[in-house]
């Protein structure tokens, strides 16, 4: 029941971006929004790829008790992770009208979808950080963690979209930009309780030594499990 809540909770936080700015007058603001998330998902399933990847040899060295193997996994995943969601990040804030181009040639649509990615693509590095973590507590049967996290999140980006979409308590009114702002704020914030969690939590310990530094090993084991779950998830969100 927790990872189902973690996975409606993942996939409804740009639900309520678009539901909110469908609050706004007009009909393009949400439509830009959702034509703005279309590589955003693509992405999402990318980085569940390499969770799941993680996830298949962390639940092996936790059955062995191996920490050190485990924040190796760890150093690969987030590496992977990390280089993905800043390329995709920088593609949206150095080229977002040719990027949202890509998706329609509505004139109107374009440029509004472009503030909104051009903004919320940096969030995406902190989202796969944090779900990387997750993942890995999820394997070291404490699936709970996730849930917590996320509905922190969840209530965050809810409410800081009231507050910058529409211009509530003093804010000024940014509309689709407000909406990415939120999302961006609300994922520095989640990522910031997993590092204090990460840093306090003394049933598993961070060692940065093994998680800068994987290994050979690690990595050639990580390709081995993450590839096809990558493909596989990435070729049906792009179809």
């Amino acid at each position: 029941i927790p990872i189902i809540l973690q996975n409606l909770i993942t996939n409804s936080l740009a639900v309520v971006d678009t539901f909110m700015v469908g609050m706004l007058p007009g009909e393009e603001p949400m439509s830009a929004v959702t034509m703005a998330n279309i590589p955003i998902f693509v992405v999402l399933l990318g980085i569940f790829g390499l969770q799941s990847g993680a996830s298949v040899l962390i639940s092996q060295f936790w059955g062995k008790k191996d920490m050190d193997a485990i924040n190796r996994v760890l150093g690969v995943g987030m590496y992977a992770a990390g280089g993905l969601t800043i390329l995709f990040s920088l593609v949206m804030f150095c080229f977002p009208l040719s990027f949202m181009g890509l998706f329609s040639n509505n004139d109107a649509l374009v440029p509004l979808a472009a503030q909104y990615a051009k903004i919320v693509g940096f969030s995406y590095i902190f989202e796969s950080l944090t779900q990387l973590y997750i993942g890995a507590q999820r394997s070291m049967e404490h699936p709970r963690l996730g849930l917590y996290i996320l509905s922190i999140s969840m209530c965050s980006n809810t409410f800081l979209n009231w507050v910058l979409i529409f211009g509530n308590l003093g804010a000024p009114a940014l509309g689709v930009r407000g909406a990415a702002l939120a999302t961006l704020m609300s994922r520095v914030l989640q990522f910031a309780v997993m590092v204090v969690y990460a840093v306090t939590n003394r049933r598993f310990r961070l060692r940065p030594a093994a998680l800068l530094r994987p290994g050979r090993a690690i990595l050639t084991a990580y390709i081995r499990y993450a590839t096809p779950v990558v493909c596989n998830e990435t070729l049906w969100g792009l179809g």
